[in-house]
């Protein structure tokens, strides 16, 4: 058996990103003093305009102050922190909606949000570009790979699909899974289904209610839920084996029986 411990805030970012960086700062030192060695915060954790992306809310970039003190953080508390924020990448006219996983001073891992939010009455197509189909990038934690994803992305299976082809025992999903109607049960559902389906773990760390579903999980790769928070604002922590992937797929081994691949479209 090879545990190890992580933590969860699901929490909703305020427009001021150094506000939301003193917060993260917080969790993350007291997540050290729990065990964990990795702390997972939602997506738009950068800044966020009372619960809403607009033109006018905070970005980041990779190279600046609020990315360096991430990678200082990390550096001091040993702790792999993901956090989802909205990065500026250089020359860009537009963010894109990034998942950062940073490790021992340095950002080991990004994903890009490769699907919109263009749904349910919204369109982050108005003010953010969709991250291009590059190859995949993995963290290591707990002796697995680990692999991102962004909140919408998550109702698209070849995304995960296309992290496991590239050797990912674990799956991050950062979000603002948004509230209304069957919202949370779509939430539960899809995270539960990548579990299953790819026979890994799967660790979705939402924002609360109002504006946001909440009931952030962490599911092992045969479906269960290991650890589930409530609707409101939370932090919690839980323990992980990180061994249940591989005797997971000895026992049905489904990844040697599949017969169709991902390609992208384009």
């Amino acid at each position: 058996m090879t545990t190890a411990r992580l933590t969860l805030h699901q929490w909703e970012p305020t427009a001021l990103p150094q506000e939301n960086l003193d917060v993260i700062r917080s969790v993350v030192v007291a997540a050290q003093k729990d065990g964990s060695t990795l702390a997972l915060f939602p997506e738009y954790s950068s800044a966020l305009e009372a619960g809403a992306l607009t033109a006018q809310t905070a970005t980041v970039t990779r190279d600046g102050e609020w990315v360096s003190a991430l990678r200082d953080l990390t550096a001091e508390t040993g702790v792999t922190v993901v956090v989802g924020a909205l990065v500026l990448p250089p020359g860009a006219p537009r963010p894109r909606n990034t998942m950062l996983a940073v490790s021992g001073g340095n950002i080991v891992a990004s994903a890009e949000k490769l699907h919109l939010y263009d749904a349910f009455g919204a369109q982050e197509s108005a003010v953010i570009s969709a991250g291009e189909i590059g190859p995949c990038e993995l963290f290591d934690w707990a002796g697995m790979k680990v692999g991102m994803m962004a909140c919408y992305d998550l109702r698209f299976p070849e995304v995960a699909r296309r992290l496991v082809d590239a050797g990912a025992h674990a799956l991050v999903v950062p979000a603002q899974w948004m509230a209304g109607p069957n919202k949370a049960l779509h939430w539960e559902t899809l995270l539960r289904a990548r579990a299953i389906e790819n026979q890994m773990w799967v660790m979705g760390v939402n924002q609360p209610g109002p504006h946001a579903t909440g009931l952030s999980q962490v599911i092992d790769p045969t479906g269960k839920s290991v650890l589930v928070l409530g609707e409101d604002a939370e932090t919690a922590s839980c323990e992980l084996d990180a061994s249940r992937v591989a005797h997971t797929r000895e026992e049905n081994p489904m990844g040697s029986a599949r017969r169709f691949g991902v390609t992208p479209k384009g």
